[in-house]
């Protein structure tokens, strides 16, 4: 974030705090402007040259790989706190005692997931920065080996979006996309090795923290196995309550995740999941927990009886008024937030502030390294 001759803020691309550096201007408004630094004069002792030929070439799912991985979650760390300053309206010193830096997964080959898009020529890649240029690639660093080999051989129609996945615990690999509408649904995508498991029943297992997750090719993880043991002990600090619970709820559950590891302790779960695929793969993966699983919307969910503990982890837009309502009208004590973004963490404090549910402590951490994207773990508690 800069500001122009006029004091008009910008918000620039590429750039790093404390650089000097040549700006062409993207978009203007009267109060903000948005650009991209084309020219580093005077560059951060945290930048890097980009490992990845694919990046230096255009493709935009690496965005931060031009930072020295180290700094990647200290600058992460530094935005959530922004982010609460700023949005969430909260003092400095509030801030600087809530929020603390946790750990990230390794910077490369730690995504079990991804997904690439049709080239006009039949071959695939990652989308642009900030465009919809498709741009070509035969490997992703990111990416787990499993999935970085199978990229050469793979033929995929113009603008058709493939999601690959596969299992650190046993090798399996999933495949799935939609047709576009207009298009014939065969011929899509062809080179899918034999061994790949196709379309949204598709499933593979995964182990985290000692336990057996199913997942269909259809259902949401996270970007890997190291990312959902980081996010599993987070939630375990932030709520050691959940050992002894004797009901504990799960909301906006996936899977499972939370229910199957830290919640393996509690008494009694509530799973709260809109997806139907999610849900299937919960119910075999908690079939022997009493647990009951509600397909719906959180911001529909009335609790029934007593609950001692919520694990809340919603999409990137956050809870938002209905799923807060939701959530304090089952008065638990704590509340433990989990947020892929920090401006709808910051907005979401905000609304949890207003009934009476207030931050003691914020974990950062860095689930998507060489990407902006930024995890975090807060734990809320009710004052009177």
């Amino acid at each position: 974030m800069a500001r122009d001759i006029d004091g008009r803020i910008v918000f620039v691309r590429g750039a790093l705090p404390g650089e000097d550096v040549d700006v062409e201007i993207e978009s203007a408004k009267k109060d903000f402007a948005r650009g991209v630094a084309v020219e580093i004069r005077d560059p951060s002792p945290d930048r890097i040259e980009p490992q990845c030929y694919h990046r230096r070439n255009g493709c935009g799912g690496c965005g931060w790989m031009h930072i020295e991985p180290d700094a990647q979650l200290e600058a992460k760390t530094e935005i959530v706190r922004e982010s609460l300053r700023r949005i969430g309206r909260l003092a400095p010193d509030v801030v600087d005692g809530l929020v603390d830096m946790g750990g990230a997964v390794h910077p490369f080959r730690y995504r079990t997931t991804i997904r690439v898009v049709g080239t006009p020529d039949g071959g695939l890649g990652f989308r642009e920065e900030a465009s919809d240029r498709v741009v070509p690639v035969n490997s992703c660093d990111v990416a787990d080996l499993a999935l970085s080999d199978l990229l050469p051989a793979l033929e995929v129609a113009p603008g058709v979006e493939l999601t690959l996945r596969t299992s650190i615990a046993t090798g399996a690999v999933t495949a799935r996309w939609a047709k576009p509408k207009g298009k014939p649904g065969t011929g899509l995508v062809s080179g899918i090795p034999d061994h790949v498991h196709i379309g949204d029943r598709a499933f593979l297992v995964e182990v985290v923290d000692g336990h057996d997750i199913r997942v269909s090719a259809g259902s949401f993880f996270q970007s890997g196995v190291q990312a959902a043991e980081l996010l599993v002990e987070a939630v375990g600090r932030a709520a050691p309550e959940l050992e002894s619970a004797r009901h504990a709820v799960d909301a906006y559950a996936g899977a499972g995740l939370f229910a199957a590891t830290a919640m393996s302790g509690a008494g009694r779960v509530t799973l709260i999941e809109s997806s139907k695929s999610s849900c299937f793969d919960a119910e075999h993966n908690l079939a022997h927990r009493d647990v009951r699983v509600l397909r719906r919307d959180v911001g529909t969910w009335a609790a029934d009886d007593p609950v001692d503990v919520i694990v809340a982890d919603p999409a990137r837009p956050g809870l938002g008024k209905p799923g807060v309502n939701a959530l304090v009208t089952a008065s638990p004590a704590p509340i433990v937030l989990v947020s892929c973004d920090p401006v709808s963490l910051a907005r979401d404090v905000t609304l949890l502030a207003a009934a009476g549910y207030h931050p003691e402590r914020v974990e950062v951490l860095d689930l998507f390294p060489q990407t902006h994207h930024v995890e975090t773990v807060t734990r809320l508690n009710h004052r009177a």
